[in-house]
């Protein structure tokens, strides 16, 4: 198997290239991949018939060896083709070239040898130079190899690696075409470490953490294992690893390495702050740092690789140097909090005046939505804080964990969190720090339930206390998709809040009460208006368990979705700066809007910030998964919304996150038919309904897969239980509000049905009903499916040309949405098929996947070329013939073939 992933694009690259007769020439950071990428050329290039290839490489310790490389290239050289060298130079050959004075005459007379004998071969069969890190290679070799292949341009070719190194070296590249190797992108990497064993949102962490860069990813796999600490510790690195990672900044030359130290002292560092401390060449210095592979992200943004590496660089520096650091940036800050933070690391002597002042700057920067820093000038005035202020340093751990948590900032959790615990807390700020620690996005129920059990305990007889825990029970309890166990917290919250008359919690108990009796089916909607009317304001990083919020959600689910989309847009503007979880449920709740009306390229665009947002704060995969693949599937790649969907349903299953779990399934239910695949979407989809079952959720507009699950069946000519699971479905709506839009979804998935069993009249009926609701409330989305399913209510009455029509309202629809993957699904149903394959009354007793299936049949295609042209699995296209065979009474393709292909006229 090869050990190139995501490359397919760059090694067809440079294949042309070389098709032309050029060289190329491939760039990038130090284990991007560029010697796997030469060795899988080296294959392909053997594998050819009579093609053959030479390959070395330089290395920093041999490249003073005068003839190293040559040594190596002359040693893969057949026999027969030294033996028609002169003999003096055969013999200088013969000898290994080891021990020879590099004079001007043997120099001269290697160049011609090496370029006679390559000039021979050549005559014979391509041949492929490969050198790899040509920085290193020794000077003699380099000015032999460069006279060669430059004069035998066209018959013998040339890829070379280029790293980072001090080359002042005579390896010249300039007529050599540039490629540039980048990092791996986030889903070549998953797939990379998944073919490892990792699982796959532990491949998705170690993809950030390694900047993409494949061999320092497998490095961090290897060393820290699949399975995360409590409370995201992370594991010790290795000393081996970590002595390599110091070894390679050790490396640098002194101006990168005096500008990575800076780097490592800043909050937030970029290019911008390195200028302003003095590091007016700080942009190509970091530049070289990532060749280097030190340093990633975005551009102007120092992100290090990995995040220790971070820690190791600051240790590297003397306490002396890093006090001086401090003093300097202080200086050059920009905000008060950064200029704090630098003040006190440049003097760790206790100060009760710089505590109060550290402890102030804190808050402020808390209040301006700055959670991170303000954490960490919590932090730091604890540790300034003399043995008189220690009440006072208490209550700043305590505030510490409190503020660090909701943006998932984990070792300044961490390191709050193992102080506090050694001091003489209050019941109060134990219990505030206990309910801190289940905002951390990677915390599992189990943990979570014994955090909180602990914290009832802490909060004794304290009702507001209690009412406290209660309410973050009531909070895991949605976040794991438990609404009745949600509902009987949140209830009892309710009660100690109002009795307590504690206006701000109680705004979010009777959330968190509405929520969970909407999802249960039962009324809801005075307690949102009641917690909405209180007009409390809302803590940086609790957004999500705002009022404001819930109320945009339940927006959402009723389908007033433009009241929706102007509330989670003005709430976007409130989160930009805040906790990275605020963020990034704010960017999900947008994506989710814009794929019911149709906005695809806002969904892509947001889905895309999500992501960046996610990593930055280290947020669990599988949310951003989610969000990734809604967007996919109506505005980007099937396939790939499909891949996400499906590792995230694993992912959130292997954590409990039953929450996120329905939402992929639901995605993936929809991407499995669509490609094909109804067995697999039916399975998807009733796994939904069996985990709505178990929890007791009631409500139909939260999931929705009511719809999506009667077309699987359908699909799958299993009438009789698309017909049963409708009627039920339309039961739960009876009486209920909100409820048009899923009524719609509904009256498709009917027209679908009815089609299948022949009520074409009736199945008009009920699809005019749905696309006039689905206009009315602005689901574009699902207007261009009923209009799909009209052409193929066309098509069973035989009016060819109303099908094509329907067909081609509904591409039109879908290209000005952007909808993509739509488009392309409907194109596909667009081509045309062979004459007299139209209107075979054999085809009126197969769904419209099965009857596509058929026509490629009759033409002869393959079960792979079928599943190319139709977008579905080999897997799906041979269940698809089974049935077939089963409603047509064969037993052969040949046999389907025969019925379906015209017989000549007598």
């Amino acid at each position: 198997m090869s050990r190139v992933v995501g490359r397919l694009t760059l090694l067809s690259e440079v294949q042309v290239l070389l098709g032309r007769g050029e060289s190329v020439a491939l760039h990038g950071p130090v284990g991007v991949g560029k010697s796997a990428l030469l060795d899988h050329l080296e294959e392909q290039h053997r594998a050819g018939r009579g093609a053959v290839s030479l390959r070395a490489g330089g290395a920093a310790d041999e490249h003073a060896l005068p003839f190293a490389a040559l040594r190596d290239l002359l040693a893969q050289v057949p026999a027969a083709f030294v033996a028609d060298l002169p003999p003096t130079t055969r013999a200088v050959v013969g000898s290994g070239l080891v021990g020879i004075e590099a004079t001007d005459d043997l120099r001269s007379d290697l160049a011609a040898a090496f370029h006679a004998v390559l000039d021979a071969w050549a005559a014979q069969q391509p041949i492929l130079l490969l050198l790899d890190d040509v920085q290193w290679l020794d000077g003699e070799s380099s000015r032999i190899v460069g006279y060669a292949r430059r004069r035998l341009r066209g018959r013998v070719s040339v890829v070379a690696t280029v790293g980072p190194g001090d080359r002042g070296t005579e390896a010249d590249v300039s007529d050599l075409h540039p490629l540039e190797v980048p990092p791996l992108e986030a889903d070549d990497m998953v797939d990379l470490l998944c073919a490892h064993g990792l699982p796959a949102d532990v491949a998705h962490t170690l993809y950030v953490e390694s900047g993409g860069v494949p061999s320092l990813a497998l490095a961090l796999a290897g060393a820290i294992g699949a399975t995360p600490s409590l409370l995201g510790r992370p594991t010790p690195l290795p000393t081996s690893l970590e002595r390599v990672l110091r070894d390679r900044f050790l490396a640098q030359p002194p101006d990168v390495r005096e500008s990575l130290c800076l780097a490592a002292l800043l909050h937030r560092p970029t290019v911008r702050q390195l200028e302003r401390a003095g590091r007016l060449g700080a942009d190509e210095e970091l530049r070289r740092a990532a060749q280097a592979g030190l340093v990633t992200g975005p551009e102007g943004v120092v992100r290090f690789t990995p995040t220790m590496l971070r820690a190791i660089v600051t240790d590297a520096v003397a306490a002396t140097d890093r006090a001086e650091h401090h003093r300097r940036l202080a200086d050059v800050a920009t905000t008060p909090a950064e200029r704090m933070r630098h003040v006190a690391l440049a003097d760790p002597r206790p100060d009760a005046d710089l505590a109060h002042e550290l402890g102030l700057a804190a808050r402020e920067a808390l209040e301006s939505g700055g959670r991170e820093i303000a954490a960490e000038l919590y932090l730091l005035a604890a540790d300034r804080a003399p043995c008189e202020l220690a009440q006072e340093r208490v209550e700043w751990l305590a505030t510490a964990v409190e503020t660090a948590a909701p943006g998932n900032h984990v070792d300044l959790l961490n390191r709050g969190l193992t102080d506090f615990l050694e001091t003489p807390a209050t019941p109060a700020q134990a219990v505030r720090v206990r309910l801190a620690v289940p905002e951390l996005a990677a915390s599992g129920p189990a943990f979570l339930d014994e955090v909180l059990t602990a914290a009832l305990a802490d909060a004794g007889d304290n009702d507001r206390l209690v009412a406290m825990v209660l309410l973050q029970r009531a909070r895991m309890a949605l976040m794991e998709a438990r609404p009745a166990a949600a509902a009987r917290s949140a209830e009892r919250a309710v009660g100690l809040l109002e009795a307590s008359g504690d206006i701000d919690d109680l705004a979010v108990g009777l959330t968190a009460l509405a929520v969970a009796r909407r999802w249960l089916g039962l009324d809801h909607d005075h307690h949102l208006a009641r917690a909405v009317a209180l007009d409390v304001p809302v803590p940086t990083g609790f957004l999500h368990t705002s009022p404001a919020y819930m109320a945009a959600r339940f927006a959402l689910y009723d389908d007033r979705l433009d009241e929706a989309w102007s509330g989670f847009l003005a709430m976007l503007a409130h989160v930009e700066r805040g906790a990275g979880m605020d963020h990034v449920h704010v960017l999900r709740c947008l994506v989710e809007v814009a794929a019911r009306t149709g906005r695809c390229r806002e969904a892509m665009e947001y889905a895309e910030r999500a992501t960046t947002v996610g990593e930055e704060f280290g947020l669990s995969a599988h949310t951003g998964w989610f969000i990734t693949a809604q967007a996919e599937l109506v505005g980007g790649d099937l396939g790939r919304a499909v891949t996400l969907a499906q590792r995230g349903a694993e992912a959130a299953a292997e954590r409990g996150d039953n929450r996120y779990l329905q939402r992929h399934l639901i995605l993936l239910g929809q991407g499995l038919m669509r490609s094909g695949d109804a067995s697999g979407a039916r399975d998807a989809l009733t796994r939904i309904r069996e985990l709505e079952h178990e929890h007791g959720i009631a409500d139909p507009t939260v999931n929705r897969w009511q719809a999506e699950l009667v077309g699987a069946l359908v699909l799958l000519g299993q009438l009789d239980d698309a017909e049963s699971l409708l009627a039920q479905a339309r039961r739960v709506l009876d009486g209920r509000g909100g409820t048009e839009g899923v009524a719609a979804q509904l009256d498709r998935a009917e027209a679908e049905l009815l089609v299948a069993r022949g009520d074409l009249v009736g199945a008009e009926l009920v699809l005019d009903r749905s696309a006039k609701v689905t206009a009315d409330v602005g689901m574009r989305i699902d207007l261009g499916r009923t209009l799909v399913t009209r052409a193929h209510l066309e098509r069973r009455r035989r009016r060819v040309a109303a099908a094509r029509a329907a067909l081609q309202d509904a591409h039109d629809l879908f290209t000005s949405l952007h909808a993509r993957s739509w488009a392309d699904q409907v194109r596909a149903e667009l081509l045309p098929h062979p004459p007299g394959q139209g209107a075979d009354p054999l085809l009126d007793r197969l769904t419209d996947g099965e009857r596509r299936v058929a026509r490629e049949v009759a033409q002869g295609a393959s079960n792979r070329e079928i599943a190319e042209r139709t977008f579905v699995s080999v897997k799906t296209v041979e269940a698809t013939l089974t049935r077939i065979y089963r409603k047509l009474d064969l037993r052969s393709r040949t046999q389907l073939a025969t019925l379906l292909v015209p017989q000549p006229p007598e």
